[in-house]
């Protein structure tokens, strides 16, 4: 199977994660792509197989013998069901409800982080701080809301975990510390659960430039 990957993405982090929490990196090719800064506003240019691969220009995007996933949400899915036997999430029952609360928002969190990645890369005549603000805050807010859930993580790193544990790192990385200061008790999980194999092996850095 192949993998298109960037080291920026915290949707290829959760994805990657959740590979080698499930031992099975083996079976995947991982292809690196390039990103010019103008992704955030314009089309830009990316490898043909890139393109066939995923014509909505999303990564993660991963191609099988049989179909192609092109967002992090299915494929995560189909690692969970189809190669890891349920293991990073169970398939019914109030536990999997539980779990996809939490992913939920933790989801919510990386999905503003990109919002505001991507205002930030406009110039700054373009750019609408306003905007960014609302993303800063809903991250916060998405913050608090998990420092009041943390309490009841399990102790399998599932797939909510990852989620969250992924949404802490970007925003660590991107965007600074403040918001340890809304959820001390999610931050000292996560630094405990930054020392596993599988998030020291996919600490995010740039994206390669085209």
């Amino acid at each position: 199977m192949r993998l298109y990957v960037t080291p920026a993405s915290p949707w290829v982090r959760r994805v990657r994660v959740a590979i080698l929490e499930l031992g099975i990196e083996d079976r995947f090719e991982f292809v690196q792509t390039r990103w010019s800064h103008r992704w955030a506003t314009q089309a830009v240019e990316h490898r043909p197989d890139f393109l066939e691969a995923t014509p909505v220009v999303r990564i993660p995007a991963l191609v099988t013998a049989e179909f192609t996933l092109t967002d992090s949400h299915s494929i995560c899915d189909y690692l969970n069901g189809e190669l890891g036997g349920y293991r990073l999430m169970v398939r019914e029952g109030a536990a999997r409800w539980q779990a996809l609360a939490d992913m939920s928002i933790a989801c919510g969190i990386i999905e503003a982080h990109i919002l505001r990645r991507a205002e930030l890369l406009r110039s700054e005549s373009e750019r609408s701080n306003d905007f960014v603000g609302k993303m800063k805050d809903r991250e916060l807010r998405c913050f608090a809301a998990l420092e009041n859930r943390v309490a009841r993580f399990g102790v399998a790193f599932d797939l909510a975990q990852i989620t969250t544990a992924v949404a802490c790192g970007y925003e660590s990385w991107r965007y600074g510390e403040e918001w340890r200061g809304v959820a001390p008790k999610l931050a000292a999980w996560y630094d405990r659960t930054a020392q596993r194999a599988s998030m020291k092996a996919t600490e995010p850095a740039e994206t390669p430039q085209i």
